[in-house]
């Protein structure tokens, strides 16, 4: 049986705005597993975004629990959860949000010799993740030399770059045109494979949706899983 790396049991997440309480979650329950990657689907407003927030420890739920690795997160006091973060979860944006005045190596780099990775390992995981990723030939170029697809590549590989346990991504190809985002999407899948973490991606892309291993839809602020 595969390793639960990240289970959400019972969770809610409510605002207040303008006195009145706005039910996004309602009582969600899903797990992803060790080598899983799970599509993440629902109309704009629905709360996908809210969920990738609570899964990556970037807000805490009204109701409910987060496990990652075991560990039950809603006992964490912020220390925790920010090395938990360091540790177990990556994250890809649908904007790039790569620093400009490094290079796309440099950008690779710069979260590793954060965790306290020495500069020389930093620099090998960063150009096998970058060759990976078929970008061997831009290690030197900065952001702005690079194609919006290279771009987003260059962010796939610093979410990896520090050996996450459980990838979440949101809409990572949503601003890329039809083919790049077919090229970039399927090196992500291939990625993720092959290091056998789990992940969780969120898309408006159905056709992408149904490349993935499994369907979770946001409905009226509950998960159901297909």
């Amino acid at each position: 049986m595969s390793e639960v790396l990240l289970k959400a049991q019972g969770l809610g997440r409510t605002f207040s705005q303008g006195g009145e309480t706005i039910t996004v979650l309602h009582n969600a329950d899903f797990e992803i597993n060790a080598g899983e990657i799970v599509a993440l689907v629902g109309p704009s407003g629905a709360g996908k975004s809210t969920m990738l927030q609570l899964m990556g420890l970037l807000d805490q739920p009204s109701a409910g629990s987060i496990t990652i690795g075991g560990k039950d997160t809603s006992q964490m006091n912020e220390q925790q959860r920010t090395e938990a973060r360091r540790r177990f979860i990556g994250f890809v944006y649908q904007f790039h949000y790569l620093l400009p005045e490094f290079s796309a190596l440099e950008n690779v780099v710069l979260p590793q010799m954060i965790a306290g990775v020495p500069r020389k390992a930093a620099e090998t995981r960063a150009k096998e993740l970058l060759d990976q990723l078929k970008l061997s030939h831009r290690y030197e170029h900065r952001p702005a030399r690079l194609s919006g697809g290279e771009q987003q590549r260059v962010a796939i590989a610093r979410a990896l770059a520090n050996h996450c346990k459980v990838l979440l991504a949101d809409e990572p190809t949503g601003n890329l045109d039809p083919e790049t985002s077919d090229t970039v999407f399927d090196m992500l899948i291939d990625l993720v494979r092959d290091t056998g973490i789990g992940a969780l991606i969120a898309t408006h892309n159905l056709s992408l949706a149904e490349r993935m291993d499994r369907i979770l839809e946001l409905k009226a602020g509950r998960i159901i899983s297909y």
